[in-house]
């Protein structure tokens, strides 16, 4: 058995001897490093499976400032993640790190 180090959340692993590769689902306890973005292309059902979402790319954006001092003034208050991607157009999902080994070598 090898101890390996998840290089983007710094969690320890342990594998079998002979291992060439492994998909690492991180878990450090902070969502910016646990989650990713990915962009919208189609419908898509969360991963809850509680709610199928429609694609925000194809339909436009709401603009919720309209007749406000803000929609006037031009300020842009597009939600964000945590990562700072549009929230409208891109959508969080667990990562998954493929951690290439060695395979004992």
């Amino acid at each position: 058995m090898t101890i390996h180090i998840c290089p983007r959340c710094n969690r320890r692993f342990i594998t079998e001897d002979n291992i060439t590769d492994f998909v690492h689902e991180c878990n450090a306890n902070v969502s910016a490093i646990d989650q990713e973005d990915v962009p919208v292309i189609g419908d898509w059902e969360d991963y809850t499976g509680s709610a199928t979402v429609n694609n925000a790319l194809l339909q436009g954006s709401e603009n919720k400032l309209w007749g406000t001092r803000a929609d006037i003034e031009g300020e842009d208050l597009d939600p964000v993640t945590q990562r700072g991607v549009s929230a409208s157009t891109h959508r969080s999902r667990q990562h998954l790190e493929f951690i290439k080994l060695n395979g004992g070598k």
